[in-house]
């Protein structure tokens, strides 16, 4: 239960009002293919980003840590995803939270899957891993990440 007072959050002029604020259409952020099928679309904001993540059918990503909290919207699409010692098939509308510095994989099946990947604070790496995409590398779970 909260302590503070909800009216606040309603009423912009209460706070500091600075505004500032933009719009993007998801479909204008630049997408990167980071191996054959397999594109991200990341967006940058102060205190957070976002990643728009279309993985073709047999991909994934391998077990990764990162010191970023990340919490992830499944879109569409199915995946097998791993976060520590747990494993979880997700689906469209499913949240995953993914805890800072806490192992996590997943795998997609015959079929492909796109997800909404939030994190905080914004997740430099992923500039590196676009930085080494390479469109016609194999999707492939075990493959792609580590011949990058």
């Amino acid at each position: 239960m909260s302590t503070g007072d909800s009216r606040s959050y309603f009423h912009p002029d209460d706070g500091d009002g600075g505004g500032g604020g933009s719009v993007t259409p998801v479909d204008d952020l630049d997408a990167f293919e980071i191996a054959r099928g397999l594109f991200f679309r990341p967006f940058y904001a102060e205190h957070l980003s976002l990643n728009f993540v279309t993985f073709p059918p047999n991909s994934g990503f391998p077990a990764h840590v990162h010191p970023e909290e990340q919490v992830s919207i499944v879109q569409e699409g199915s995946m097998e995803i791993t976060v520590g010692e747990s494993t979880f098939a997700v689906k469209p509308g499913d949240i995953i939270h993914f805890p800072s510095n806490v192992s996590h994989s997943g795998r997609t099946t015959d079929d492909p899957c796109r997800f909404i990947d939030i994190f905080s604070p914004p997740r430099t790496g992923i500039r590196d891993v676009i930085a080494d995409a390479d469109p016609v590398r194999d999707p492939d779970v075990d493959r792609w990440w580590y011949d990058a």
